[in-house]
């Protein structure tokens, strides 16, 4: 019988529906004669013929015989497998469910990795992964931290291979830089690795630089500037403070870049010293080593719509008007708060805050009564023996806030007694009238007694009970708590709430930090 299927043995391609009788065929004979040979064994192992079988030896070739039919009919079997006729679409999200961290990372350039032993496995595989599937290999992550010296090798085929493989898609790029020469001079592999990304820049969208030199910041102008039409996201971190003579004062690389919107910033390099299109930025993130640093970026981003800032060296000064900045977030000083005039803000995040610094924000929301948003977070209670009047004093500032996120460790009982209206009412206001969500941290270990106080602000908070203020009151529509599992006694009292307030409960069990 021709075998006209011989070359599906070799490869994981599907067989076509004329060649499926001719390989069931086959495949009853290479039983039929697997079943023989297995025969012959038995008849081998019951014979007295030692001396003929020590001289001859044929039970090692019927050994050897029948494992290589074993092996041909393990072969015949795989070339009607269902595997080999699922559609390549088919083929194509298997592999993407199966690496996920390709979505948050991207392709890994390491032969290790899951995406290059799959692209290796057959012709077919290979072909829907590097010519079906070009979305996958255009998010690129290239971490040169680990990498040893057989490694380096290696990293720059790679990403020449994968930069092929993206075809002609825009380009995410994270590099993460070794860091191991205090002069700035960055190892052999790398240069490499950075001059073929270089020119690719027409390509970049989103781009990620971390520890990289200022030196080899510098060399970028060459090939990049004026080069770079669709980035659209830029973020250079931990820039190591190099102790080279000749350190470049700027970096200019990145002036022209006409669809820049986001920058993020941090290390040892001011943002005063990149040449940006600042004012068309949308967004910014960075740590500042000063507090003019921050300034400069409010006066230099006219058109900022979110900040995202580490503050440290607040200076006392002139105030500084920023008319578009609609989200900020600050970790570090919010005593520079008072600095700022922001009429556009609608929402205020402020991340390891100490309670002693509620203050300084109430006296901001104040001022700023654009505000509808504010998220707190205390990782520990100082034991002030003020904080019950700081915390009052700051949900007094929050008059228009519609959306409160208290997280870290605050007292719920005083929180829940200043929020409760029957309370508050009978001193003549109502805290918070247009609060509508409301987030909180509780402990899993919260008992009935502290439950019943949160179920008792809730039930305080209907419009019903609050007849002279229903103009200007808003009962509460959400209520978020946070906990490291499940508060068993505090969802006891509220849940049965949800239904009679029309209050939408959710509890995310997760860490108590927000990060």
């Amino acid at each position: 019988m021709s075998m006209c299927f011989n070359h599906l043995l070799s490869s994981n391609q599907p067989a076509d529906d004329s060649e499926i009788p001719d390989i069931q065929l086959a495949l009853l004979d290479a039983r039929k004669r697997l079943l023989s040979l297995e025969e012959k064994l038995v008849e081998l192992e019951l014979a007295e013929i030692e001396d003929e079988l020590q001289q001859n030896d044929p039970e090692a070739q019927l050994l050897s015989l029948r494992g290589k039919q074993r092996t041909y009919i393990t072969k015949l079997q795989s070339t009607l497998s269902p595997l080999r006729r699922f559609p390549t679409e088919i083929l194509s999200l298997i592999f993407t469910f199966a690496l996920p961290s390709w979505v948050r990372k991207g392709v890994s350039i390491d032969p290790s990795s899951d995406i290059w032993r799959i692209s290796q496995v057959c012709r077919l595989w290979r072909a829907i992964l590097c010519e079906g599937m070009q979305h996958l290999w255009s998010s690129i992550e290239l971490d040169c931290m680990g990498v040893n010296g057989n490694g380096r090798s290696l990293i720059t085929t790679l990403l020449e291979l994968a930069l092929q493989r993206s075809g002609t898609r825009p380009l995410f790029i994270k590099f993460y830089f070794s860091h191991k020469n205090k002069l700035g001079v960055l190892p052999e592999s790398e240069k490499r690795c950075l001059a073929v990304l270089a020119n690719e820049s027409f390509r970049w969208k989103e781009v990620e630089l971390r520890s990289i030199p200022i030196s080899a910041l510098d060399s970028l102008s060459a090939t990049v500037k004026s080069h770079m039409p669709l980035l659209s996201r830029l973020v250079i971190e931990n820039i190591p403070v190099s102790l080279a003579a000749d350190t470049p004062s700027t970096a200019e690389a990145f002036q022209v870049a006409p669809k820049l919107q986001h920058f993020s910033l941090s290390g040892y390099f001011r943002p005063a010293r990149f040449y940006l299109p600042w004012s068309q930025l949308d967004s910014y993130a960075g740590s500042f080593r000063d507090f003019w640093d921050f300034l400069f970026i409010l006066e230099c981003a006219g058109n900022l719509k979110s900040c995202d800032v580490f503050l440290r060296k607040y200076h006392p000064g002139l105030t500084v008007d920023h008319l578009n900045l609609r989200t900020l977030r600050i970790r570090g000083e919010v005593v520079g708060l008072s600095r700022l005039r922001l009429p556009s803000l609608r929402t205020l995040v402020l991340d390891e805050l100490l309670i002693q610094d509620l203050g300084n924000v109430s006296t901001f929301l104040r001022r700023t009564p654009s505000v509808t948003s504010v998220e707190v977070y205390i990782p520990y209670d100082t034991g002030d023996e003020n904080s019950i009047a700081l915390l009052s004093e700051f949900m007094i500032a929050c008059t228009h806030i519609t959306s409160l996120v208290l997280r870290g460790e605050l007292d719920i009982r005083s929180v829940c007694s200043l929020l409760n209206t029957s309370e508050s009412l009978s001193q003549g206001q109502v805290l918070m009238p247009h609060l509508q969500h409301l987030s909180l941290s509780v402990l899993s270990t919260t008992n009935a007694e502290l439950a019943n106080v949160l179920g008792l602000m809730l039930e305080s908070r209907r419009r019903t009970s609050l007849y002279g203020l229903d103009n200007q009151f808003h009962p509460l529509s959400s209520l978020t708590l946070h906990a490291l599992r499940e508060p068993r006694a505090v969802l006891e009292r509220i849940k049965p709430l949800e239904e009679t307030l029309g209050l939408n409960v959710i509890v995310q069990t997760d860490s108590i930090s927000p990060r």
